[in-house]
């Protein structure tokens, strides 16, 4: 399943992804996370999210001439009872230049057992949605 959506914003795109490629910022503009610790590895961090679970991702992807940055989960993590286990989560956000502002798209990709991906839809639509009115409260 992929669920994805773009926004435009009155910023450059230089500017909009210096500030998104920040990959330990994201409490700062994504209403569903509460804190961000960095990890023990490089590149990974653990998240706690507002419903109150935490969860461990890495880079997958952080590519500053095309402005990518892709994280995926760290597999085989302790998630806590009743988190369902998300198998090929990948959450892509990709920032081009449109005029003198920039666009920014997120997706989320990941396996979802038939009879969830309803609620999953979403659950995922809203987390991608508030991250990007984050990004339009900072950047207009």
């Amino acid at each position: 399943m992929k669920v994805s959506q773009t926004v435009t914003l009155n910023a450059s795109a230089d500017e909009v992804w210096n500030y998104v490629r920040d990959f330990y910022n994201f409490a700062e503009w994504q209403p569903h996370i509460t804190s961000i610790e960095r990890g023990v590895n490089p590149g990974e961090r653990k998240v706690l999210m507002k419903r109150g679970n935490t969860v461990l991702d890495r880079i997958h992807t952080l590519d500053d001439a095309e402005k990518v940055l892709a994280y995926e989960m760290v597999p085989n993590q302790d998630l806590p009872p009743g988190v369902p286990r998300l198998e090929g989560f990948l959450a892509k956000f990709h920032v081009t230049a449109e005029g003198d502002k920039a666009q920014v798209a997120y997706s989320i990709e990941v396996e979802i057992p038939e009879p969830m991906r309803e609620m999953a839809e979403k659950g995922i639509g809203a987390d991608i949605s508030g991250a990007l009115d984050g990004l339009k409260a900072k950047f207009g």
